[in-house]
């Protein structure tokens, strides 16, 4: 009943962002030199008109073309636009004016009213521009706090003293037994520790890089866990895909966390790519006295992946008979 009542309250103030401003504009606007029947017809459509620029230019331009970068295509277009407008507004008004006016004739424009006409359309488009880039600075400011929360939570799971003992403790066995895997332990953690050092801050990293993150983590915990094998198949062309870093880390610390080590304990990712798509799937056993939820974790995931892609992916997660697989896919 909560939800159904949110939601109609998000169609109402949806509904009057719109109306609010055609309102004033529609009081504001003059039309004293029509006769009086067709005054509001008049004040209608010039509100329609005069709204169009920013409409178009908020909907369609700014998304487009500004967003994207494209400044010179987008000065130009809104130039273009408003000097549409300003051609339909010379054709029109002598159509007009002899049948809508009461006794007047139409006066031609001069310099000053297409001054005033264009420094007035101008600052409607301005307007209408601010409004998505103040919203897209907020929404940037989410998902930076997000991401951060993301990140720290997965710097205390992935190296946190527990962590970091165990592994330890696990070289200084293998420094007198097996040597040569002791290094490639050594060479795990320095991989891991350099990952989160210089590459957690950025905004996007390959897809080979937090591959090999995986891989160097899931390693280590091998060392923990004998009984647990890992499985990473990833399709060609995928490894080159961008993607915010530990974006899939926390369904990765999952699977460790709650796997059936008394029984056939695996861990099972795909990455695929179609039609502008990733495609990632993680597939391992859980005891059936683990709840696999992942907790604070996933939740923290599900809020990044709402931010960094509203609309544009999908996360799925099914526990059957012990078999817990989360898929997730995403634009790219």
């Amino acid at each position: 009943m909560m939800g159904i009542q949110a939601g109609q309250q998000k169609k109402i103030t949806s509904v009057l962002q719109h109306l609010i401003p055609a309102a004033v504009v529609y009081m504001i606007v003059g039309m004293n030199d029509y006769q009086p029947q067709w005054q509001p017809l008049m004040k209608a459509l010039a509100t329609v008109f005069i709204l169009a620029a920013p409409y178009v230019n908020q909907y369609v331009l700014v998304p487009r073309l500004l967003l994207r970068f494209r400044y010179y295509a987008y000065a130009v277009l809104v130039l273009a636009l408003i000097a549409l407008l300003f051609g339909v507004t010379v054709w029109t008004e002598p159509l007009l004016a002899p049948m809508l006016k009461a006794g007047k004739f139409f006066t031609p424009c001069d310099v000053q009213d297409i001054l005033a006409f264009f420094v007035m359309m101008l600052s409607l488009v301005a307007a209408s521009t601010a409004i998505p880039l103040f919203w897209q600075w907020v929404q940037a400011s989410y998902q930076r706090t997000a991401t951060l929360e993301t990140e720290l939570e997965s710097l205390k799971k992935q190296l946190s003293p527990h962590f970091l003992f165990n592994t330890l403790n696990n070289l200084d066995t293998l420094i007198y037994a097996d040597q040569h895997r002791a290094s490639a332990v050594v060479h795990s953690l320095s991989r891991l520790l350099r990952y989160q050092l210089y590459l957690s801050g950025s905004d996007k990293v390959c897809l080979r890089q937090e591959l090999d993150f995986m891989k160097d983590f899931l390693y280590l915990e091998q060392l923990r866990h004998d009984v647990l094998e890992v499985r990473i198949t990833v399709d060609d062309g995928a490894q080159d895909i961008l993607l915010h870093p530990f974006l899939l880390m926390p369904f990765v610390e999952n699977a460790v966390k709650h796997n059936d080590y008394n029984g056939d304990a695996y861990i099972h990712l795909h990455v695929a790519v179609d039609a502008g798509k990733l495609h990632f799937i993680c597939v391992n056993p859980v005891s059936r006295y683990t709840a696999a939820d992942g907790g604070a974790g996933l939740k923290n995931v599900c809020r990044r992946l709402s931010l960094l892609y509203p609309g544009e992916h999908t996360l799925r997660t099914e526990n059957n008979d012990g078999v817990y697989t989360v898929a997730l896919t995403f634009n790219i």
